[in-house]
């Protein structure tokens, strides 16, 4: 699945774990729309990166820290054998993917979210669930997708 695709799915889960995906895609984005309302703390219709990383779960510094270009860094281990670390503010740290899932969400470039990119991403998580393209969830298409959402999740754990 897409990476904007799973973000979509892990924008309409994560607040609600306990939640199962819904069924149609209208179910999607109805879900997604309440999900929206409750993270859009200062209700201008946005969702900036502060209440993106709020709604996650996350600080709200998590998604408005600069980041840096260097995926790794290198040191040397206390027996002087050079050592790769994951680089922690780097694009592959939890904080670096989910930046990564606001900018490919994030259609017009302004930094901030709107219902409609959330919906347009959440669509294309849909169509990418929905195998048999019939508008409908089966029960097999959900746990597939449950399956790679969680997947990503211990993804996202594994990077710090």
């Amino acid at each position: 699945m897409r990476l904007g695709a799973m973000i979509a799915i892990l924008t309409a889960a994560a607040p609600a774990a306990a939640q199962e995906l819904p069924m149609t895609s209208e179910g999607l984005s109805s879900a997604l729309a309440q999900y929206f309302a409750g993270a859009d703390r200062n209700r201008d219709q946005r969702i900036d990166r502060g209440e993106a990383g709020e709604a996650l779960g996350y600080a709200r510094s998590l998604l408005t820290a600069k980041r840096e270009l260097e995926p790794f860094t290198m040191d040397v281990a206390p027996d002087g054998t050079p050592r790769l670390s994951l680089n922690e503010n780097g694009p592959l740290s939890t904080a670096g993917m989910v930046d990564m899932a606001y900018r490919l969400a994030d259609r017009d470039g302004d930094q901030r979210l709107s219902l409609a990119e959330v919906q347009a991403v959440g669509r294309a998580a849909f169509d990418a669930a929905d195998a048999d393209h019939d508008g409908i969830l089966d029960d097999q298409e959900r746990q597939a997708a449950m399956e790679k959402l969680t997947l990503f999740r211990k993804g996202l754990s594994a990077a710090d």
